[in-house]
């Protein structure tokens, strides 16, 4: 953290939390009957946005999110965090942290909702043991975590030097992400100086895949929680094609705790 300020890191880790956490809740309202159930049927916008200019919007209708990486002007709900660090510690739920509503206050039954949401959405990226058993549910979990791993990805390459530099030497290509033989996967694409992202197998032949033994493997390898090149010595971790890229992106996913819980 030496080569960043304060203030850069404390910027970086909002843009993580509004441009790689807060489209979980698409997930969430996809994949979960509790959300959708909690969700029942009500439509409003939420947007998130800082005095620095930093927004992101939430659209929910007919049981479903979807993500804006803007600020849509006709917001039914926004939330103004006068600086970064405040938007931070709504986040993680520490400090002083509370937004300025500068629109839509008077919504509480919306506002309720959301707050029930994003305590759904907590108990499914830090869940017990006893939710992890049930294999539809642990599936779920993986696609979460991973899901935001991605798009922190893309956050950390389009705005934190040390990773815009890596990435600056690295050739270009697909890189395609898969949990076992059958489970999630989702890909990278680097081309431009542009990095982007999707579920699934990529519609081109990826340039490198990494094929993880299993899903406990793969959270564990994002979190910067075992020793990746153990790893694929023990065969848990498979590396296929251009090597150079998938060193760079998992130089890139070990620093995403820097910023963020995994």
């Amino acid at each position: 953290m030496r080569e960043i300020t304060q203030s850069l890191h404390r910027k970086i880790k909002a843009r993580l939390f509004l441009n790689a956490v807060l489209p979980a809740f698409e997930d969430l309202l996809h994949y979960s009957e509790c959300g959708q159930s909690i969700l029942s049927g009500r439509d409003f916008s939420l947007r998130f946005q800082t005095s620095s200019g930093l927004k992101s919007t939430l659209q929910f209708n007919n049981q479903a999110c979807q993500f804006i990486k803007t600020g849509l002007p006709s917001s039914d709900i926004v939330l103004h965090f006068l600086t970064e660090e405040q938007l931070n510690n709504e986040f993680e739920n520490k400090g002083f942290r509370i937004p300025l509503p500068i629109k839509g206050a008077s919504r509480f039954k919306d506002i309720k909702v959301f707050k029930a949401l994003s305590a759904e959405l907590e108990t499914s990226l830090r869940p017990d043991d006893t939710r992890l058993a049930d294999p539809t549910f642990h599936d779920f979990h993986v696609a979460l975590q991973l899901g935001i791993a991605l798009r922190a990805v893309i956050e950390l390459t389009l705005h934190e030097p040390r990773s815009k530099r890596i990435m600056a030497e690295t050739p270009e290509g697909i890189a395609y992400f898969c949990v076992g033989a059958e489970g999630y996967g989702a890909w990278l694409e680097w081309r431009n100086g542009s990095i982007t992202a999707g579920k699934g197998p990529p519609e081109q032949q990826p340039d490198v895949s990494v094929t993880f033994a299993d899903a406990d493997t793969a959270l564990k390898a994002v979190g910067n929680r075992i020793d990746v090149m153990a790893a694929i010595g023990l065969g848990d971790i498979q590396v296929t094609g251009l090597i150079p890229l998938a060193d760079a992106l998992g130089y890139i996913f070990e620093r995403i705790p820097l910023y963020i819980e995994p």
